[in-house]
């Protein structure tokens, strides 16, 4: 085995995070282990003769499981053998019938320690990223590579394809670790378990990301349907407004159908709001935790004895995780301002052209009342006239008239004189009433 394709501490992590129910997240502690699902294997360590572990955290609204796996134990191993370990690593986190976990995203990290001085950490990287496979998205160094710097007295690489549409691939997160030779093996151990700690920290801010724009695109394709509304209730409304006679039932008709469009357009451009406020809140804290792990390393820079300490120094550690927040903002984040600012103008539309209608409608309203008011005045009249005429002229019937043709001719005549009465009421009254308000 040639040693300068050997490694010490050969080691892949797979970092898996879920999103939590709603009602699991207010129930349970802010941070922590949480009880793993049925669904993937417990917690703890990998079976003999396989050397690694699996471990379960909760970060308050989400899960994470990391699964660390070097093999069968050996200190030194050949970059070739992490094929087979990621096999294995697949093989723990799959489960044939089960969700996979790594809904909100999936990391990996290779670790490693170099052999030799003269042994070149970009062509073991490179030849490390021909043994993966994500799914079907084997890594391409020449198009995938984001950044490469130095921290904690290692070479790291970060290689990314970001996910793609729906049937185009999920796309894969890789960091790639190799620490330089001259490293003890309690050294390397510090080393690790604090690029561990804040890597799955770094990794779930940064998936968080990535998941709030990815829901952004959903939403501006659910928005599309709607957006296309915008111009027709507009035109209807304007319609409305222009019609001589209006037909109240097709008014509030077509009101229904407006207040529908409005609604789902306002819920869902609501929803694109929260995606942005969701992915400015998860970059600040990715930044955060960058100069967190900034400080650290320089922290322990400081401690080297006989080691040229700026070359340790946590700035450049911190220059390799920020390409990724400032992709993010120059993309991500502005193409989501962009598409709420070309989305929110509709709503306002959709809102007056409601506001207009609703206005006439209500015009119409009350109209339609004040002529059925108009109406039951002048049945009034005509009603109480021929029943005051009726009642004077029953109460003292002519002696000398047959008593039911006297009835009968009172009675058509109270009726014609109370339909007499009725006419001149709306003739001379209500008419000049409604003469002198269009007047005004």
């Amino acid at each position: 085995m040639d040693e300068q394709d050997c490694l010490r501490f050969l080691t892949l992590d797979c970092f898996l995070y879920d999103l939590l129910a709603e009602s699991a997240a207010e129930s349970a502690p802010e941070s922590g282990k949480t009880a793993p699902s049925q669904e993937f294997p417990p917690d703890g360590k990998l079976p003999s003769p396989l050397d690694g572990y699996i471990r379960w955290q909760k970060n308050k609204d989400s899960q994470m499981v990391q699964i660390d796996c070097s093999g069968e134990k050996s200190e030194v191993k050949s970059f070739q053998e992490l094929g087979n370990i990621q096999k294995t690593v697949f093989n723990y986190c799959e489960k044939p019938g089960n969700r996979s976990p790594g809904t909100l995203g999936a990391s990996w990290l290779v670790w490693g320690q170099l052999m030799l001085a003269n042994q070149s950490p970009l062509r073991l990287a490179q030849d490390i990223c021909t043994q993966l496979n994500f799914k079907g998205s084997c890594p391409n160094w020449q198009v995938d590579l984001m950044a490469e710097g130095r921290l904690f007295g290692a070479t790291l690489y970060e290689l990314w394809c970001p996910p793609q549409g729906e049937g185009e691939g999920n796309g894969y997160h890789l960091l790639v670790c190799l620490f330089d030779c001259h490293w003890q093996k309690s050294e390397i151990q510090t080393r690790v378990g604090s690029l561990l700690k804040h890597c799955q920290l770094l990794f779930l801010y940064r998936h968080k990301v990535v998941w709030a724009f990815q829901q952004s695109r959903r939403l501006r394709e659910s928005l599309r349907q709607p957006s296309r509304l915008v111009p027709q209730v507009t035109n209807q409304s304007l319609a409305r407004l222009g019609e001589s006679a209006v037909n109240l039932t097709e008014l509030q008709d077509y009101l229904r159908r407006s207040l529908n469009v409005l609604a789902v357009y306002a819920t869902q451009l609501n929803y694109l709001q929260e995606q942005r406020y969701t992915l400015e809140t998860n970059l600040e804290n990715y930044d955060k935790r960058v100069l967190i792990l900034s400080g650290l390393a320089a922290e322990l820079s400081s401690e080297l004895s006989g080691q040229d300490v700026g070359e340790w120094q946590g700035q450049e550690g911190s220059l390799l995780f920020e390409k990724f927040s400032q992709f993010a903002r120059e993309k991500y984040l502005k193409q989501i301002e962009r598409d709420y600012n070309s989305l929110s103008p509709g709503l306002l539309l959709v809102e007056n052209s409601i506001k207009a209608v609703e206005s006439l409608n209500q015009i119409e309203q009350t109209r339609s009342d004040r002529r059925l008011n108009t109406t039951l005045t002048i049945a009034s009249v005509g009603v109480a006239t021929s029943a005051v005429v009726a009642t004077v002229a029953v109460a003292d019937p002519p002696q000398n008239r047959d008593r039911l043709e006297f009835q009968v001719t009172t009675t058509i005549g109270s009726l014609l004189l109370g339909v007499l009465m009725s006419v001149l009421a709306w003739k001379f009254g209500f008419q000049k009433g409604s003469k002198g308000q269009s007047k005004d």
